[in-house]
């Protein structure tokens, strides 16, 4: 039989909330943006941004300072946007 085995930690495929980016991809939306603006802005591909926004890529800190400059985030949304995988001290 050929199942897709999922790796241990990961969302079932079709669960979008638990798109590691989910809740900064709702930030771009509330702003008018779309991936691709985003990404232009940014300076990378849609393909380089589309591996970030689903997490096979990390952010490099001018990244994340353009898109915190873009969106108006505040310094103490950084951590809860761009490190989802932190929770408490304790990754999940």
């Amino acid at each position: 039989m050929n199942e897709r085995v999922r790796a241990a930690g990961q969302p079932p495929v079709g669960s979008y909330r638990n798109i590691p980016y989910f809740a900064l991809r709702g930030i771009f939306h509330e702003h008018g943006y779309h991936d691709r603006e985003v990404a232009e802005a940014v300076g990378i591909s849609e393909g380089a941004f589309s591996m970030k926004m689903r997490g096979h890529s990390h952010w490099r800190g001018d990244q994340i300072a353009a898109i915190c400059e873009l969106m108006d985030i505040p310094q103490k949304d950084i951590g809860r946007l761009f490190f989802p995988q932190v929770n408490g001290g304790r990754k999940q």
